[in-house]
């Protein structure tokens, strides 16, 4: 498929569901307009990678992509493309700028319905236009990029349309930059149902300097937000004369594509669903907690350590840590037996649970010996399997001999 047909029908599509944190600041709908301000000044940039795709050819060939302001006019700026595909060559269209104004969508950018940036600071319910149409913001949300936490409106869609492909659905999310108005993140499912053709194609922020130059909004204090599980099942219907209609995707099909990029958001944090992991690093095993859990996945963790700190470094809700000990610590929840352990991680699972970090193996081991823990595992292997989740155990290897680390390992795959 050429590249420019390829993201053309790079539409916009809705995900049935979603953990978001709704702010407090933002959850009456504004009554007055959006003001439609530039966010960006010339030099801001942002690069994307981590580029992932299934059944995507040409995409799962980019390597990296560059968006930078080169002009800013009253509410237009003019952005630079630049980008190169994983073989080494130039991407098509490398250096080619598009035009863009925030407050009326006039765009000459073709090979998208949203593009890279909109205007900054909106709130929900404010209204995006891009060309004829417009598209409503349904959740202001906290997600962490490149180790920072960053207040981000994010748009989901759906579409369908007519490519040279023939009739496809498209259902798109889109995680924009609140303070900028920059794209940090995208999510775009399209089926042909005429050719049973699917794909799935993935890309997130790898550098910028939005976060340098915009007010930082690390270390958020979370006495702002609260949790709350919203269902986004809203049907839109196009305004005018347009070849798009809205439509809601049968049921199973909106779980099969649901199902695979689930597998995909897994697979940026370099795990697999379903697996168990052996790991002789703690602190890999945190950042893969703390990246599956910036990415909506929800994560447990039983440690042997100050409870308060990893629940602060992941965002982790202090009911989602345990600390494993006889004694409680700074109200955290305290488990020390096995069973207890195999319990609280059963309920995890059987609440949607989907990452577990396991810490404290050799504690275990010295109150209930190897082969206890060793039979627990055995079992947690089945429940991570079937709940498709993913379990992380951190070991020191110099403590087990060579039978022992057999074993864990006909279990456990080294992380």
């Amino acid at each position: 498929m050429h590249w420019e047909s390829q993201n053309t029908s790079d539409f916009n599509p809705k995900v049935a569901a979603a953990l978001v944190f709704l702010l407090l600041a933002t959850l009456t709908a504004p009554v007055a307009a959006a003001d439609y301000n530039l966010g960006v000044s010339v030099g801001t940039y942002v690069v994307y990678g981590h580029w992932e795709a299934i059944g995507a050819n040409t995409s799962a060939r980019m390597s990296w992509q560059k968006i930078e302001s080169i002009g800013v006019s009253g509410k237009e700026v003019t952005l630079r493309m630049t980008g190169q595909l994983k073989n080494g060559t130039a991407m098509p269209q490398n250096g080619d700028t598009y035009l863009c104004n925030v407050e009326t969508g006039a765009t000459n950018f073709t090979h998208d319905v949203m593009g890279f940036v909109i205007p900054a600071n909106l709130n929900e319910g404010d209204r995006v236009l891009v060309g004829s149409n417009n598209f409503t913001l349904e959740t202001t949300d906290i997600r962490t990029y490149i180790a920072v936490s960053r207040f981000v409106n994010v748009f989901t869609e759906e579409i369908s349309g007519v490519d040279n492909q023939g009739p496809y659905t498209s259902r798109l999310t889109r995680v924009y930059d609140k303070a900028s108005g920059m794209l940090l993140e995208s999510q775009t499912w399209t089926k042909w149902p005429n050719t049973s053709t699917e794909w799935v194609i993935y890309y997130v922020v790898t550098d910028t300097n939005i976060f340098s130059t915009q007010t930082t909004s690390a270390g958020l204090p979370m006495e702002y937000v609260y949790p709350l599980v919203a269902l986004v099942v809203v049907a839109l219907s196009a305004s005018g004369v347009t070849m798009f209609r809205r439509r809601k995707q049968p049921e199973a099909e909106t779980k099969m594509l649901e199902a695979k990029v689930m597998d995909l958001t897994y697979n940026l944090s370099g795990v697999n669903r379903g697996e168990c992991y052996l790991a002789d690093s703690m602190e890999r095993c945190v950042k893969v907690i703390c990246d599956l859990h910036s990415r909506g996945i929800r994560a447990m963790a039983v440690v042997r350590e100050d409870p308060s700190v990893l629940s602060k470094t992941c965002n982790l809700q202090p009911e989602d840590v345990v600390l494993l000990s006889v004694h409680p610590l700074k109200g955290f929840q305290a488990i020390s037996s096995l069973q207890e352990v195999s319990i609280a991680i059963a309920k995890f699972l059987k609440s949607g649970g989907g990452a577990v970090l396991l810490d404290g193996f050799e504690y275990l081991v010295s109150r209930f010996g190897f082969n206890a823990v060793y039979m627990c595992l055995q079992e947690k292997h089945i429940e991570f399997l079937e709940a498709g989740a993913v379990l992380l155990v951190p070991v020191n290897m110099e403590t087990l001999d060579s039978r022992e680390k057999g074993q864990l390992l006909s279990e456990l795959r080294l992380l």
